[in-house]
């Protein structure tokens, strides 16, 4: 199996371990007392998952990835999302922002980063340091509205990304939560362009025509998860998600399906 570090919205794999980290440690964040916590939760998880090369891509690969979250007071340290702080109010509201990296994308197969053959001649899509927001605001018991913007700090100029849908629960008992999520996912003019456009410059090096992407929404998606948790350090967590690209990118020469899936399991340890 090949170990991938990025993907479609940081890519499933986060999310194998995070739900597991959610749902043992937000029950602890109301009684917080101050910003730096009373206690250091560390949690380690292991994911795999079967997904596209890269966004848009018939082709697809075998991924697995170490996951470890340390979190205290209101700070926490991710594998994926980097350093941040994290908070959560008694009506439902919840928000984050950190620090984290993007690996952009190769122009052939790759062991660590999305990347594919179909690419050789498009160059690579250079790593950017990334700032990730998050926000999150229950409206029911089994319904919440959630937005993300993953915007470029340094490195690759490769623009900015957006998310925003909502998350359905339908079972929430003890040991099992199974939730349901509808998710719109649109990007400015420099990453749509970025991740499927060819310039002529491009094109010239490689097999595709030259197409313009302009900013706008590239994707929808609907996940299906469950979660199921043994005791108070085990959980286990398996999904699907399906892709559908919209009109705004879909004719791209580089989208060779454009609808995906991408299925994962994962295993995950509460210290």
């Amino acid at each position: 199996m090949n170990f991938i570090n990025n993907g479609l919205g940081k890519g499933l794999i986060t999310t194998l371990v995070l739900n597991g980290v959610l749902f043992a440690v937000h029950a602890q964040a109301e009684e917080q007392t101050s910003i730096w916590g009373d206690t250091t939760d560390v949690s380690f998880g292991l994911g795999a998952s079967y997904t596209p090369r890269y966004m848009g891509s018939k082709n697809y690969t075998s991924a697995v990835q170490p996951m470890l979250r340390v979190e205290r007071g209101v700070f926490f340290l991710d594998s994926v999302d980097g350093l941040g702080v994290q908070w959560q109010s008694n009506s439902g509201f919840s928000t984050s922002a950190s620090v984290g990296y993007d690996y952009g994308r190769a122009d052939g197969d790759s062991s660590y980063r999305h990347g594919s053959e179909e690419l050789k001649g498009m160059g690579e899509v250079r790593g950017a340091t990334v700032l990730n927001l998050n926000a999150s605001q229950q409206i029911t018991s089994w319904l919440s509205l959630n937005a993300q913007a993953e915007l470029r700090v340094a490195g690759e100029k490769r623009g900015d990304r957006y998310s925003f849908g909502f998350e359905s629960t339908f079972l929430d008992s003890d040991h099992d939560k199974v939730t349901w999520s509808v998710d719109g996912h649109a990007g400015s003019g420099q990453f749509n362009q970025t991740y499927f456009g060819v310039t002529q410059a491009q094109s010239a090096t490689s097999r595709f025509a030259s197409y313009k992407a302009d900013e706008g929404v590239y994707a929808y998606s609907t996940e299906l998860s469950w979660l199921h948790v043994f005791d108070e350090h085990w959980s286990t967590t398996a999904g699907i998600e399906l892709v559908h690209y919209t009109d705004q990118v879909k004719n791209s020469p580089i989208v060779s399906d454009d609808t995906t899936a991408t299925s994962y399991v994962g295993v995950n340890y509460i210290f």
